[in-house]
């Protein structure tokens, strides 16, 4: 049902005025209540004056806030009133147009901001800002079923049709956050498979790569982890919110004794209808928690994944390095030999190249020639080669032997 309201603005010329529905002129002119503009004081005052919120709800600190509860008795004429001010916050992940959910997404913020006024012998109204369609369609939906009474002797008959829409957008919210962190949890099984590593799929699954290099999403894994932890504050701060709302609710209750028993059933049933949605949201309180930490699990795996991929990769060059060492050793000896006995300290006699004979200087052997003391090379040689291979194979022995590891 429409609402048909008089809106008078300020202009440079006077003030003018026009009969418009009073919800699309709130929803699309939303942004004037923001701020201390002057445009804006004259709808301010009326507000205040209808739901009696406070002056400095305007302002950014309350704008940006992810939650707030207050209220406020009647004073003398106004005894029987109460009015109170309150705000939700819910994150929304939604899909991108031809990209596929939940690899690709966008999101939006829904701030949800509700004022109430109640007096039980006059005017009853809620107003809601920045409400998302399905939330109006869904409160409006249930004030058609509400029971009446319920809004004629407890003022917070309107928190349990608002709270109610509230819980359904949690859900949705969780749930859209829940099929991104799956995505994350599935994306290294569903690789595995695909790559064949394994012909043992149960064992595939359990067991992370480490003889190829793992590819890992670290922007993606970021901005998951940035909506659970954002899911998991909102909704923090809306269990404590709802406990405020449930307190002062109580309170109320049990400083009107002396209304009739039929008006206390009434309030009990709101009671018990605010306990429930708190019992849900709690709920969602506690996914939202359980997925920040399977989301974390995650994180540190894929960490640890590729420092296994790092680590494997850096045996398989240790034991490359151990091949080249061992061969470099190996011929080390044989190498040491040949450099001692190729010095000019030793004369093997093999230099009979040269000769004193012939009258023409031109005489004596030339070309290659082996002296008969070149077994004394290998006689060195092979053994401290097999010497050095043998104190390679047994170097940890010895090592441990002499106290060294």
């Amino acid at each position: 049902m429409s609402i048909k309201a008089k809106i008078y603005e300020q202009r440079k010329d006077g003030w003018a005025a026009k009969d418009e529905d009073l919800e699309s002129y709130l929803r699309s002119n939303s942004k004037i209540l923001k701020g201390n503009q002057p445009e804006s004081t004259s709808l301010h005052y009326m507000l205040e004056g209808f739901y009696s919120m406070p002056n400095d709800i305007w302002t950014k600190v309350h704008w940006e806030s992810n939650g707030y509860y207050g209220c406020s008795d009647g004073r003398d004429e106004d005894i029987d009133r109460h009015d109170t001010w309150f705000r939700f916050l819910v994150k929304q992940l939604f899909e991108k147009p031809g990209k596929d959910f939940p690899q690709d997404y966008d999101y939006s913020w829904d701030k949800l901001g509700f004022f109430t006024t109640w007096k039980k012998s006059g005017r009853k109204c809620m107003l809601c800002l920045d409400c998302p369609d399905d939330l109006v369609k869904g409160m409006r939906k249930s004030l058609e079923t509400a029971s009446p009474d319920h809004f004629i002797v407890d003022p917070y008959a309107f928190h349990q049709v608002a709270i109610r829409g509230i819980v359904n957008l949690y859900d949705k919210s969780i749930w859209r956050i829940r099929d991104v962190v799956r995505t994350v949890e599935k994306a290294g099984s569903i690789e595995r498979i695909n790559s064949g590593l394994s012909n043992n799929i149960g064992a595939s699954l359990q067991t992370r790569p480490k003889a190829r290099k793992p590819e890992v999403d670290y922007d993606h894994l970021h901005e998951a982890a940035r909506h659970v932890i954002h899911s998991t504050e909102t909704l923090q701060v809306s269990t404590q919110l709802l406990e405020q709302i449930i307190l002062r609710h109580k309170e109320r209750l049990n400083c009107l004794g002396n209304i009739p028993e039929e008006e206390k059933v009434c309030m009990r049933q709101v009671g018990d209808n605010l306990m429930f949605y708190y019992g849900m949201i709690h709920a969602f309180k506690c996914r939202s928690e359980s997925m920040q930490a399977r989301h974390q699990n995650e994180i540190q795996l894929a960490f640890n994944t590729v420092a296994q991929y790092h680590s494997h990769v850096a045996a398989i060059d240790s034991a490359a390095m151990k091949v080249i060492a061992a061969l470099t050793a190996a011929f080390l000896p044989a190498t040491f030999v040949s450099a001692i006995f190729s010095m000019s300290f030793f004369n093997n006699g093999g230099d009979n190249g040269t000769s004193a004979g012939g009258a023409d200087g031109a005489g004596g052997d030339e070309g290659w020639s082996l002296s008969d003391k070149f077994w004394i090379y290998w006689a060195f040689a092979v053994p401290l080669t097999v010497a050095t291979i043998i104190l390679l194979a047994f170097s940890k022995q010895i090592m441990r032997r002499l106290g060294m590891v």
